[in-house]
């Protein structure tokens, strides 16, 4: 369990969960002519955004849970074996993320697992903290110099 954040307007239809060693990323408003499930591990979303997201990731490590994570160790590699699916069939994960721009779609690709409920309109995903930090370098550096407005 977990706790619900209040979503700040800044943050568009994203929502966090903090919990433990992670959290939960939401989007409402997630029909399917706005976001894509292009895999278990990728998703495609308006470039537009971009801020929004940061703003979610703001509302993360403002929290006081965010200081408290365990850091991995020194020279630790990356797990995804936490991504495979429950037949164990398929490869897990990548361990690093994948962030690119084509026209006014942004793909994210990386160390989580996406569900996309058409049905509900919802996207969620869990990310722990010790992919925040590189999550966030690649979301700015594909959406450098971009007018996302």
């Amino acid at each position: 369990m977990g706790a619900i954040q209040e979503p700040t307007p800044a943050m568009g239809p994203y929502h966090v969960e903090i919990r433990g060693e992670g959290f939960y990323l939401n989007r409402a408003d997630a029909s399917g002519d706005v976001v894509t499930q292009v895999s278990r591990y990728e998703v495609t979303v308006p470039v537009a955004d971009a801020p929004l997201l940061h703003a979610a990731f703001d509302q993360v490590t403002g929290h006081p849970q965010w200081q408290r994570w365990p850091r991995p160790a020194q020279g630790e590699q990356p797990d995804t074996t936490w991504t495979l699916p429950p037949d164990k069939q398929g490869p897990p994960a990548d361990t690093h993320w994948t962030v690119t721009v084509d026209g006014d779609r942004l793909s994210i690709r990386g160390p989580w697992v996406v569900y996309h409920e058409v049905h509900r309109n919802l996207l969620g995903t869990e990310l722990a903290y010790a992919d925040m930090t590189e999550l966030r370098k690649a979301l700015s550096a594909a959406t450098r110099g971009r007018d996302q407005q």
